[in-house]
C-alpha cells in the first residue's frame, strides 16, 4: 500500500473483514509467494522473513452483516534469516513454490533447504534450516525464480548471465550450475546505438519462467530483454530494442508469450519460440496504454487470472488495469 504496510486480505472476506498487517514493513516490491505451502517470504536490508499464512477466513455469510465480524486468523512468523557474513546488503530473496526452498543473495548467493516436517511436529515449532553449498561460479543475484514444480532455481546475476541450477532435495550435495549468456555481438554494434565497449554485460534486473518450464526471459539495465532456451539451456535470441525500460515481464500461461510492460506505459506481446512481436494481440499495439497513460508511476507486476488467462491485470502502487488480450493474434491463444 502507499504507507508501505504489507498487508493481507482474504478474497472471500474482502471489504468485510480487517487486512493482517506484517510488521516490520519489507522493501518494496521485495515479496515471494509458495502457494502450495502457503508461504510467503518478504526481506529487508538484511534479513528475510518467512511467513505461514492461513486458511482463507470468509467472515460472516452475506445475510449476516449486521454484526461485526470475527478477526480474521493472523499469520505466523515461521522463520527469522539473518545471513552471516560482512556485506549483508540484501539484493533479492525468493522461495519456491513448494516452500523448501529458499535464496537469498548478497554480493554471494545463500540457498537454503526448508524442512517444513518439523515445523508441524509441534506447536510453535520452527522449520529445521539447512544451508545448501554452492559452487564457487555462483555470482552475485539481483533477482531469483524457482520454476513451479520447485526443480530448477534461475538467478539473474550482477554480471549479465543467467544461471541455472537443478535441485534434489534428496541429496546434500552442491547443485551444478549452467552458465548462460548471450553473445556480446548481439548487443552491441548499429543494432543496438550503444556499443558494449569493454565486453561485458549488464546486470539482469528482472526474470520470467514459462508454465511449461520451455523459456526464460532475462531484462537487463540497458533495456534489453534475452530469451533462453531451457531445453537446451543456452541463448536463443533477444526482443528487438525496447523504447523505454522494461518495468515488468511475465509469460502468457501455456504459451510462448511473454508480455512486457514498459516504463513508458506500453505492453508488448512478444512470441519467444518464433522471435518475433504480436502488436494484434493487445488493443493498443505498441502505443502507450490510454488509460494510464498520464500516470507516474511505472507497473510493478504483471498478474494473469489462471481461470482466463487471456486477461491480464498490470499493476502498479497506485492504479491497477486489466487488460484483454486477442484470442485471434495467435494460435497459442485460442
Amino acid at each position: 500500500g502507499l504507507d508501505t504496510q504489507l498487508v493481507l486480505l482474504s478474497l472471500d472476506g474482502f471489504e468485510r473483514c480487517s487486512p493482517s498487517k506484517l510488521l516490520p514493513p519489507p522493501l518494496p516490491s521485495s515479496c515471494s509467494v509458495a502457494p502450495q505451502a502457503r508461504l510467503l517470504a518478504a526481506h529487508g536490508v538484511s534479513e528475510v522473513r518467512l511467513w505461514q499464512l492461513p486458511l482463507a477466513h470468509a467472515g460472516p455469510p452475506a445475510g449476516e452483516r449486521g454484526g461485526a465480524p470475527p478477526p480474521p486468523p493472523e499469520p505466523q512468523q515461521l522463520l527469522l534469516l539473518k545471513p552471516s557474513g560482512l556485506s549483508r546488503h540484501l539484493f533479492c530473496a525468493s522461495a519456491s513454490s513448494d516452500g523448501r526452498w529458499l535464496l537469498a543473495s548478497d554480493t554471494s548467493p545463500r540457498l537454503y533447504r526448508i524442512g517444513l516436517e518439523s515445523h508441524g511436529a509441534g506447536a510453535g515449532a520452527a522449520p529445521e534450516v539447512t544451508r545448501v553449498p554452492l559452487p564457487e561460479g555462483a555470482a552475485a543475484a539481483v533477482c531469483a525464480a524457482f520454476s513451479a514444480d520447485s526443480r530448477l532455481l534461475l538467478l539473474g546475476t550482477t554480471l549479465g548471465t543467467l544461471q541455472a541450477l537443478p535441485l534434489d532435495a534428496a541429496t546434500d550435495a552442491p547443485p551444478c550450475i549452467h552458465t548462460l549468456r548471450p553473445p556480446l555481438d548481439e548487443f552491441a554494434g548499429a543494432d543496438t546505438g550503444d556499443a558494449v565497449a569493454d565486453g561485458t554485460l549488464a546486470a539482469v534486473l528482472r526474470l520470467s519462467l514459462s508454465s511449461d518450464l520451455q523459456w526464460a526471459a532475462a531484462a537487463d539495465a540497458r533495456r534489453r530483454v534475452s530469451i533462453y532456451s531451457l531445453d537446451a539451456l543456452a541463448f536463443h535470441g533477444a526482443m528487438p530494442r525496447l523504447s523505454s525500460p522494461p518495468a515488468a515481464l511475465a509469460f502468457v500461461p501455456g504459451t510462448p508469450l511473454l508480455a512486457v510492460a514498459t516504463v513508458d506505459k506500453r505492453l508488448l506481446i512478444f512470441d519467444a519460440d518464433a522471435l518475433r512481436l504480436i502488436p494484434a494481440a493487445c488493443a493498443a499495439g505498441s502505443e502507450p496504454l490510454q488509460p494510464v497513460r498520464g500516470h507516474t508511476e511505472a507497473v510493478l507486476r504483471i498478474v494473469f487470472n489462471q481461470a482466463a488467462p487471456l486477461s491480464l491485470l498490470l499493476c502498479a502502487q497506485t492504479w491497477s488495469l486489466r487488460v484483454d488480450l486477442n484470442a485471434d493474434a495467435h494460435p497459442s491463444l485460442r
